[in-house]
């Protein structure tokens, strides 16, 4: 047999509760709707309102600072008009001031007449020259205390002194060399070192047979040292039967080095009876000699005074600056020196 369930029973009064939940609900929505609606239209009423606040600070403000320009004009105002009294002042004191001397004047200029008067014709003659003298007198010491101040005025003129330069020209016939450093010049014995050099070259070459550069010294001669490099090159020849190599020995640089740093003599004693330089200038023809100064950076200023009696004695000039620390020296791929 099937059991029948019971019948459910509701709980009493639920149906009563959600209508009274759905009523408050209802009522809230319609309250907050309401409140929504007044709060706009209280800010559309409030709008104007700050509106015409907000215009009504900006033009307070205007107002502010056309108070402060018409007061910064006011005080300007002000001062131009205590200036054009002043100035008003000053004029009317130096009207009055300029009537008072004319009037001195006038009255000088009365008691002189009257006293002129009172003279002889003789009389009247000297005085005048006596006046034209006064006169006279006051025009030059005017004119002299004029002719001091324009002399004051004239800048101080600075005489500078150069050299004729005309176009240099490379050196092909005797040339001497000097060095000039630490404002002591001194003989450069070139030509008798590179005459050792072509005879003790010679003499080297078999040296490279097992390298390809060699390094030498001579000297010293004249307080200097010759140091010298060989090396062997290869060049290409064209014969009878073709093309050969042929390996040659050349001379590839040298350098001067002096032995003593103190080498040499003062510019100025240079040219005095029993000095080298002097000695040298009198055993060679300016017309047939260069002399050759290399120059280093600290006797710059030796080197236009040396040049300058150089020239007075007539010898053409080579100069060639050297940078400090570099020796003197030369090569086959150096250039001659240019003569001015």
């Amino acid at each position: 047999m099937t059991r029948r369930k019971p019948p459910t029973v509701e709980a009493p009064g639920q149906d009563s509760f959600l209508d009274i939940v759905a009523n408050l609900v209802g009522i809230l929505i319609i309250l907050v709707m309401v409140i929504g609606v007044r709060a706009k239209d209280a800010m559309l009423e409030a709008a104007p309102v700050a509106a015409k606040a907000e215009e009504a600070a900006q033009a307070e403000s205007e107002i502010v600072d056309a108070i402060k320009v018409a007061q910064a004009v006011e005080q300007d105002i002000q001062k131009l008009m205590s200036k054009v009294n002043r100035e008003a002042f000053e004029v009317e004191y130096r009207r009055k001031e300029r009537d008072k001397i004319q009037l001195l004047l006038a009255a000088a200029e009365q008691a002189f007449s009257d006293k002129r008067n009172e003279l002889d014709a003789e009389q009247q003659r000297e005085f005048d020259a006596q006046r034209d003298l006064i006169a006279a007198r006051t025009e030059l010491s005017e004119l002299e205390r004029s002719v001091q101040a324009a002399e004051g005025s004239i800048p101080q003129t600075s005489v500078i002194e150069h050299l004729p330069t005309p176009m240099a020209k490379t050196v092909f016939g005797k040339e001497i060399h000097f060095q000039l450093s630490g404002g002591k010049i001194s003989y450069v014995p070139w030509d008798e070192l590179v005459e050792k050099l072509q005879d003790e070259a010679r003499q080297k070459m078999w040296r490279l047979k097992d390298t390809d550069q060699i390094t030498e010294t001579i000297g010293p001669l004249g307080g200097f040292l010759m140091k010298y490099q060989l090396k062997k090159t290869q060049q290409v020849v064209t014969t009878r039967a073709g093309t050969a190599v042929q390996q040659r020995v050349e001379l590839d640089n040298f350098v001067l080095l002096p032995v003593d740093p103190t080498l040499g003599e003062p510019v100025a004693e240079a040219f005095l009876e029993g000095s080298r330089l002097h000695s040298l200038l009198m055993s060679n023809h300016p017309d047939k000699t260069t002399v050759t100064i290399w120059t280093y950076p600290d006797s710059f200023n030796e080197f236009r005074d040396l040049k300058q009696e150089l020239f007075n004695r007539g010898y053409l000039t080579a100069s060639r600056p050297m940078p400090e620390g570099v020796p003197i020296g030369g090569s086959p791929r150096g250039t001659r020196s240019a003569s001015q």
